[in-house]
């Protein structure tokens, strides 16, 4: 099974008055998800099940990528990607889908990057940029580490090495 795991694209800052499950994509936001969308189309990205956090950012970002994907693809909202979720309940979501070829999860950090490293075996790995896609191939035994695959930034080249990709910043 290949994973996606989408970090939402760049938001309207939290403010007071402001509920972080409604802040929106800005208008660079929305654009930058546009040009990954068209980039990871390129790159022939067809996931069988697209799933979201409910929060408004991650959702319209979801929402942007599947239009540039070109994909008729089911879209749903689940809360074990929300911020609050846990990891168990994050890979309870990916466990109860890994009959399917294919899943593109869009979420928030910490919580992408702490599966992130789950998954891979590793103690930790550099968070998700905004708008970043990391792709892993789960392996057929549930207890060997996912195959890293590439690392598409928002912007920039796609990296093809996991240790440019995933080595945390000191």
């Amino acid at each position: 099974m290949v994973i996606y795991l989408v970090r939402h694209a760049e938001a309207v800052e939290r403010s007071e008055g402001l509920d972080d499950g409604v802040r929106w994509l800005t208008r660079k936001g929305r654009k930058a998800t546009q040009k990954a969308g068209s980039r990871l189309h390129r790159k022939r990205v067809r996931p069988d099940l697209v799933i979201t956090s409910p929060l408004t950012r991650a959702v319209q970002t979801a929402e942007l990528l599947m239009a540039a994907l070109g994909e008729r693809t089911e879209l749903i909202a689940d809360s074990g990607l929300a911020p609050d979720a846990t990891l168990e309940q994050l890979i309870a979501l990916i466990t109860s889908r890994r009959k399917l070829g294919s899943i593109m999860l869009v979420g928030h950090e910490p919580l992408l990057g702490q599966a992130a490293a789950l998954l891979l075996g590793r103690e930790e790995v550099a968070g998700l940029a905004k708008g970043g896609c990391l792709c892993l191939e789960l392996r057929d035994k549930p207890d060997k580490p996912a195959r890293f695959l590439w690392y598409a930034p928002v912007s920039g080249k796609l990296i093809s090495s996991a240790k440019k990709a995933l080595v945390p910043k000191p």
